[in-house]
Formats: structure tokens, sequence, C-alpha cells
């Protein structure tokens, strides 16, 4: 009750405020549901600009206070300020808000941009067009599972009201840059190593067994850095430090070295096309031995007298 919601309102059209003038709209406040107390009305001292304090029950750092703010408080001051006047909502709940909305309009406009960047690089660096899609698929598979995992851990076994609105992009800054880098890794090694003689399966066995180790050993550093943060005392700290490590590892362990490797594994389907690797000429195979008749000598014999 320490933090309340100001509702501002000023004078547009010359005249005053008074507490009767704004009387309706306190009283409007005051019947919305989730609002525990409306405070009495502030006028200044030229009676131009006014307050009015609106307690909700929710704690203003929840998304129940960010909805209530957002939605029905908003509503009511939009539908009974008086006439001649402008009114906005303030405080750290509005505050909150605003800024959620920001950031998913922002978040709806950077990721198709980012994806497309990413994917335009791919192209280049790899030659290929079915290779870019199989990397994108896995960093986008990443994404959705650690950020699942997360509202399964706070939401749904800790209680809490939802994951904090800034994890989205924090996920996609770091786990999913860091996903594509040891995605882009083990790729170009494949390709690398597919230009060898020899089946594709040992090709892609000697990308993992050369590249895992580095990936293996550069994937749990940043994780553990990260996931210090998740015996933080605030609740976004502590959900960026678990998202963020168990993205990090995903793309590490599971994404890189397994879910990546396979489709170019798999016979009869190249995620090299159009452009494959070049072969390179190896040493011509050696003719098979004649099958052994018996257990004797396979020369032939010839027999005399």
């Amino acid at each position: 009750m320490s933090d309340p919601t100001g509702v501002f309102v000023t004078a547009t059209d010359g005249g005053t405020l008074t507490a009767e003038r704004l009387g309706g709209l306190a009283e409007a406040l005051t019947a919305v549901d989730g609002v525990g107390q409306v405070a009495p009305t502030v006028l200044s001292g030229d009676r131009t600009p006014a307050r009015i304090d609106v307690f909700p029950t929710a704690d203003p750092r929840r998304q129940e206070a960010r909805d209530l703010v957002s939605g029905p408080i908003r509503d009511a001051v939009a539908a009974h300020r008086p006439a001649g006047t402008e009114a906005h909502v303030g405080g750290t709940a509005a505050v909150f808000a605003d800024i959620s909305k920001a950031v998913d309009k922002d978040l709806r406009v950077v990721f198709p941009v980012a994806a497309a960047l990413i994917t335009l690089i791919l192209l280049v660096l790899l030659r290929s067009l079915r290779a870019p899609a199989v990397l994108m698929i896995s960093v986008g598979l990443g994404f959705a599972a650690t950020l699942g995992a997360s509202a399964l851990v706070f939401q749904h076994a800790l209680g809490r009201s939802g994951v904090d609105f800034t994890l989205p992009l924090v996920l996609f800054l770091f786990v999913v840059a860091l996903g594509t880098d040891y995605n882009i890794l083990i790729g170009d090694r494949i390709r690398e190593e597919m230009e060898r003689p020899g089946p594709a399966r040992a090709a892609v066995a000697r990308a993992v067994r050369h590249t895992a180790p580095a990936i293996a050993t550069a994937g749990p550093v940043p994780a553990a850095s990260f996931g210090s943060l998740a015996v933080g005392p605030g609740s976004a700290t502590q959900q960026i430090g678990f998202a963020t490590a168990l993205g990090i590892l995903l793309s590490a362990f599971v994404l890189s070295i397994a879910l990546v490797p396979a489709p170019a594994a798999l016979p009869g389907w190249s995620i090299w096309w159009p452009l494959p690797p070049r072969r390179a000429a190896g040493p011509a195979e050696p003719a098979p031995a004649p099958a052994e008749r018996g257990s004797g000598s396979t020369e032939p014999r010839v027999r005399v007298g």
C-alpha cells in the first residue's frame, strides 16, 4: 500500500480543478475491481493540475498490478475524466506495464529482422539452402524449450505469476547468439570433413569428434557465470540466471552436438543442397581378393603326368 498508482489530471480548457469536478473520476476509480483504496484528490496551488493516488491490492511489481493499471484503471480514467482535461496514469506498475508493452512491440520487429540477417550470414558461410534452415530451426527449438522450461519452473512449480517480460529479450541476446555460434562451428566443420573421401556418416562422426570437445568446454563457462544470478534475491534476476544457463547448456550439449549433426548423416538427404562440398579424390579402392575354394590355396592348379 506504500507504492500507489498516480492519476494525474491537467485542465486544458483554461479553468481550474476542484475536488467536486474530479469527484466522478475518483468514484469510478474506487469501483474498479482490484483497487483497495483511493486517496483524496491533491490539488496544486493554481488548481490547474491535480493528483489522485490509487492503491491496488496487488504488488505493483507483479503482473496482476500491471494488468490492472494498463486495463481497468486506464479505461476508467479515459471514460470518467472531466471534460476539458487530460489525464495520465503513472507509478511503478504503470511504468512496468509501458515497458512490457514496448518490449513486446520491439520483439515483433527484432526477432524477424535478426533471424533474416542470421540466415543471410549462414547462407553465405555455408553455401547451402538446407543447412541454414536446419541451424535456425534448432536455435528456435532451443529458445522455445528454454522459455517453456522457465515458465514450468517459475510459474507452475514455484507458483509465480509468470515469467519476467524481459526474459525473452535476454534469451534472444545471449542464448540464441551463443547457440548460433556453436551451430556455425559444428556446421562448418561438417562441411570441411565432407570434402574428404568417404561416406557422409563418417564425415559427421569426425566433425563431432573434433568439434565437440571445444563446444563442451566453452558451454559450461558462460552457463556457470549466468547461472550464478539464479541465487540472487530478485525474481527477475533468478529467472534470467536459470533460463540463460539452461539455454546455453541445451545449445552446447543437445543442439550443436546431437540435433544439428543428425540431418547431415542421413543417407540420401544432403543438407548442403544445392552446392554440396567438393569431394577430394581419394586413393583407389583395392581389388577384392578372389574367393577361396575350400580351405586350400586359391591359385589354379595343373596336374602333370
